[in-house]
């Protein structure tokens, strides 16, 4: 009996970890550059980096606040929490200092409108990669 239980919740655990998708992050297919990394994917997102190599501006696409992609984001790349990106960015919006990113409400959104914005960056699930768009930086799954 014990085994079968064991077997069971072996089975559960794999199927959950091929559940969760890996995230990735996507830029515009114009962009000049092909791989970043997570360094660089913070600094776009908090926007303390705002042009490209090339001097086009970064145009940072965020997920809505609660999302779980959101979340997930930010723990993988920046190594922050959904709290401590939101008082980051209102202690930035309180001394004028900057806005948070544009938010998009879906994974989907944001491809579009990566896809639609020249210097655009955005993170969704890999596979969800549009051939319009170039993978800059993987993360684990």
């Amino acid at each position: 009996m014990r085994i079968a239980q064991y077997s069971l919740i072996s089975c559960l655990l794999l199927a959950c970890s091929w559940a969760q998708a890996q995230v990735v992050v996507v830029v515009n297919r114009d962009t000049a550059v092909e791989k970043i990394n997570s360094d660089q994917a913070t600094q776009m997102f908090l926007k303390q980096v705002q042009t490209w190599p090339d001097g086009k501006p970064v145009q940072p696409i965020d997920i809505r606040e609660g999302a779980p992609l959101r979340a997930e984001f930010y723990s993988k790349v920046t190594g922050r929490s959904a709290g401590q990106v939101r008082a980051y960015w209102a202690r930035q919006s309180f001394t004028g200092m900057g806005f948070p990113p544009r938010q998009a409400d879906s994974a989907e959104e944001v491809s579009k409108l990566v896809q639609a914005t020249p210097g655009a960056i955005g993170y969704i699930h890999k596979k969800q990669v549009a051939p319009a768009l170039k993978v800059v930086l993987e993360t684990s799954p």
